[in-house]
């Protein structure tokens, strides 16, 4: 199985070249010099070239504040680029497999949200991975979208990172504690992506979109008492963790209350689950503890 990946450097795809695929599958990974996605229109050149059995866009805008003051580039790029992308693998009968996010509600639902309640974006970032789910839909039946919600991992900028950031040199940190949502590793994530690929080029391939977050939900707040707890158990000092509200935090972007995603029909069809963040956040700390310190990782990444 030859797979494209369309991205190499964000969470995910580092993830994807570290999950454990089918014997004999081959990943090519395309970075920002080989693939840039502000371009749509050099993207389906590079489809074409390396004609791969599966392709996956795990590339994308993902500032989300950023995004309310230029949002025609992130609709370029979360929009426009996987369309490209998506047409192209259509023409040459090539299944995509494509990331979205939990953004595309508006929070508003008491409950986690299904595959099928009506979508409503707050932001623009919202709006453009909604803009792109539209288009890889309408260009390539072969589809397979995947919503998920508040990555983390022991590299790149995530909420994980910047708790261990600010823990290590603050006596307390405040925290939203009204927003909620589904913390996914995007260890966990890349590998059932990995699992599911196989299944993509069978006759009952689970086409269409499904949610894939962790397992179990929290709020910022909750989420980082974890960490803290982590650090604690592991020896280190923990900083005093002050619950607030959203609107004591206001951001350039507003964002969903709630973010909580339902996984159940993925589960259903794939016979996957991801783990929730009790279980699958602490490996991700020990990674993180036992290399560089948040701050000289993100300084390689730039």
């Amino acid at each position: 199985m030859q797979v494209l990946v369309f991205g190499s450097t964000g969470q995910v795809a580092r993830e994807l070249a570290r999950a454990e695929w089918e014997a004999g599958t081959a990943l090519t990974f395309l970075d920002r010099k080989a693939a840039d996605l502000s371009l749509p229109h050099t993207l389906g050149p590079l489809v074409e070239s390396h004609r791969p059995d599966i392709v996956i866009a795990a590339a994308a805008y993902t500032a989300v504040d950023q995004a309310e003051d230029d949002e025609a580039t992130a609709t370029l790029v979360n929009a426009d680029a996987p369309a490209a992308i998506a047409t192209a693998a259509a023409a040459l009968s090539i299944p995509v497999v494509h990331l979205s996010t939990d953004y595309v509600f508006d929070g508003g639902k008491n409950g986690c949200y299904a595959e099928t309640d009506a979508v409503a974006p707050i932001n623009a970032y919202g709006r453009s991975k909604l803009a792109g789910e539209i288009a890889v839909r309408k260009a390539n039946p072969r589809h397979l979208i995947l919503r998920t919600s508040w990555i983390y991992s022991a590299h790149g900028a995530n909420f994980l990172r910047t708790m261990l950031r600010l823990a290590a040199t603050r006596e307390a940190v405040s925290v939203v504690a009204d927003q909620h949502g589904c913390p996914t590793s995007a260890r966990d994530l890349a590998q059932a992506i990995a699992e599911a690929c196989p299944r993509l080029l069978a006759a009952d391939a689970p086409w269409g979109t499904h949610h894939l977050a962790g397992a179990s939900s929290t709020t910022w707040h909750g989420f980082a008492e974890a960490i803290f707890a982590g650090l604690a158990a592991r020896g280190q000092r923990r900083p005093r963790n002050d619950a607030i509200a959203t609107s004591d935090y206001p951001t350039r972007a507003r964002r969903p209350l709630n973010s909580r995603l339902c996984s159940e029909r993925f589960a259903d069809m794939v016979g996957l689950r991801l783990p929730g963040f009790e279980t699958a956040m602490p490996p991700v700390l020990s990674e993180v503890l036992g290399a560089a310190s948040p701050a000289e990782t993100d300084k390689e990444l730039q």
